[in-house]
């Protein structure tokens, strides 16, 4: 990709949208909006904070944290271009069966 840089991995929490655009004007074309399991963790943590926070900053994404088969239609609907399910497939009974239910939603 030459000097061009494609992606950026957005882990920060406070001022997430600031970041995103920041790196944009860098000449980021896409990011990958993650909450680790520490933000996942805190009192009040919702995946739709970061949907909101792609929207808003107007760049093409991708989200990770906390994507299960009850939440990955409305990461689709956000306009993310990736979800990126961990947790919902690993520890699933089975992890098969989890990702297929996973794909059934996210292309529903």
């Amino acid at each position: 990709y030459g000097k061009q840089v494609v992606a950026d991995m957005i882990t920060v929490v406070e001022g997430r949208v600031a970041r995103i655009r920041e790196v944009a004007k860098l000449g980021v074309s896409f990011v990958e909006i993650h909450a680790g399991l520490d933000e996942q963790a805190r009192p009040g943590y919702s995946i739709q904070t970061l949907l909101d926070d792609g929207r808003e900053a107007g760049v093409p994404f991708s989200i990770a944290g906390g994507i299960k088969a009850d939440t990955i239609a409305s990461v689709r609907q956000a306009g993310a271009t990736v979800a990126v399910a961990g947790g919902a497939i690993y520890n699933a009974t089975d992890p098969g069966a989890a990702a297929k239910e996973l794909k059934k939603r996210a292309t529903a």
